[in-house]
């Protein structure tokens, strides 16, 4: 082996034209090991430009503008991304009150920065489109932003945005009544701007929370948007008579909310899966919806459905998602119908109830009786946290939203077809033992139990300051051991039920 090596070297030595072809395809694989590598290890600032900006219009604003200290040539690329532009100044960290400023002129601040923030970005951005415009602004307390805001639906006419959301929700309830540009003023907009499709064309989700909107406008969208598949309309008082009617092909999912000026809604559209509508009582919108599976209830007409159910018959019994939200300060209910919703097709019914310390909850095993393919059940607890001791208060009227029934005459049946059962905000008092006991006895074949016992929420209901000031008083609701006692009354109720059939999941 060594001598044939040995030969083969001097042979390559004194043949000069087979050394210069070896050293060529040394070459050759060099070039061809170097190219793998390069390939192997492509840089991201060697991709074209297009490919860096469908890169950034994939993360976050915030992120994508970082990107502009990088170098000369990331310095402008995010102007262009066609993504989602998100602003909520809810969850801005950089737009935080002062320390050493008052609340007053702090709300100002913040509004002010806020506004300054929107604005420089829909100013600086140059793409052609954006896919999604979502804007949520709280705090707002005077009317001359309203050129601002008017800019910011502007902007996403400009660009055709396919989602659009503007939120001018606040948490204390304060309706800032913005209203909503009117079809003259869109359709100006739109042809300043040289708009080919009809304002809003392209859209296909509209989210409208506190801004106020006429009638003829949503008339409008909903004739000039065949793509919009989500419309929501929450605490408009500007939205009287609405009808949501076809055609609209792709409409599926509908919320009608807290629309205090709301005399009559109208719906009748074939392809709806889901609805929200939440308010007074009016008489029965849904005309035609045979593909309604999904319905939220709230207000009045939540307790409409569940007491007056002959007014709902025509769709009731193909819903299989339910949830009503239910309110103490309803109109008192004192007896137990004769006739529940027939609820055949329901899978999962959702309870969210707002009530006093002493209410009894043995009422809603009778919706788990009217729902006899119920597969899931979830009831979530908000306690009214009320001080009559406290100067000035506003003392609450006594009322039941749901009749009271006894253990005694809770009518006893067995339902073997649930088989998950979520209890929220469970605390451990008297009356909620009951309702628990009664529970299991009605779900004999229940298979996961889930109790999520946080009561953190508590401490930032409006009453609590006020209450731990008077007198150095704190309910004992938000005591520090309350949410510690909840989690080992759920522990005992556990350990009486003694099933190794079911799983016990203590949030």
């Amino acid at each position: 082996m060594d001598m044939n090596k040995h030969k083969a070297d001097l042979d390559r030595q004194q043949n000069p034209r087979k050394r210069k072809v070896e050293h060529e395809e040394e070459q050759e694989t060099d070039v061809l090991l170097s190219k793998k590598q390069n390939a192997a290890t492509v840089k991201i600032h060697d991709l074209p430009e297009d490919m860096l900006i469908h890169i950034l219009s994939r993360m976050s604003l915030k992120d994508a503008v970082r990107t502009s200290v990088l170098s000369r040539r990331w310095r402008y690329l995010w102007m262009y991304i066609s993504g989602k532009l998100e602003f909520d100044d809810r969850y801005d960290r950089n737009i935080t009150l002062l320390d050493d400023a008052d609340e007053r002129s702090g709300i100002v601040i913040k509004r002010k920065k806020f506004k300054t923030w929107v604005k420089h970005i829909l100013k600086l951005h140059r793409g052609q489109r954006v896919d999604s415009l979502v804007i949520r602004f709280t705090n707002l307390r005077l009317r001359y932003l309203s050129s601002d805001i008017d800019s910011w639906i502007y902007f996403a006419v400009q660009k055709e945005v396919k989602v659009f959301e503007l939120n001018l929700s606040v948490e204390d309830g304060f309706h800032c009544s913005y209203k909503f540009p009117n079809i003259e003023k869109l359709l100006s907009r739109s042809r300043e701007v040289k708009v080919k499709s009809p304002v809003f064309g392209s859209l296909r989700s509209l989210r409208l929370v506190d801004v106020d909107i006429e009638d003829d406008v949503v008339k409008y969208f909903l004739a000039s948007c065949p793509c919009v598949e989500h419309l929501c309309i929450r605490a408009s008082n500007a939205t009287k008579n609405l009808e949501v009617v076809d055609p609209l092909p792709n409409l599926k999912e509908l919320e009608i909310s807290d629309c205090c000026n709301l005399e009559s809604l109208e719906i009748s559209a074939n392809n709806l899966v889901s609805c929200t509508y939440q308010g007074k009582r009016i008489s029965s919108p849904f005309k035609k919806t045979p593909n309604l599976t999904e319905l939220t209830l709230g207000g009045e007409f939540c307790h409409s459905f569940i007491f007056e159910p002959n007014k709902h018959s025509s769709y009731s019994a193909q819903l299989v998602k339910l949830v009503l939200n239910l309110k103490t300060m309803a109109p008192e209910r004192t007896n137990v119908p004769c006739d529940l919703p027939q609820l055949d097709s329901l899978k999962r019914l959702e309870l969210n109830t707002v009530t006093k310390t002493d209410e009894s909850f043995l009422f809603f095993l009778s919706l788990i009786k009217a729902s006899p393919n119920l597969h899931e059940f979830k009831i979530k607890l908000v306690y009214l946290l009320l001080d009559f001791r406290l100067p000035g208060s506003i003392r609450f009227v006594q009322r039941t939203p749901f009749p009271e029934v006894t253990p005694e005459n809770a009518k006893c049946f067995t339902h073997n077809n649930l088989k998950v059962i979520e209890l929220v905000g469970f605390i451990g008092l008297a009356t909620e033992t009951p309702f628990i006991q009664r529970l299991f006895n009605v779900a004999p074949l229940v298979e996961k139990v889930l109790f999520d016992t946080p009561i953190g929420y508590y401490r930032f209901h409006p009453l609590i300051d006020s209450v731990a000031a008077s007198e150095g008083t704190i309910p004992w609701l938000i005591n520090p051991c309350a949410s510690h006692n909840a989690k080992r009354w759920a522990m005992d109720v556990k350990k009486n039920i003694c099933s190794p059939r079911i799983n016990f999941v203590i949030l």
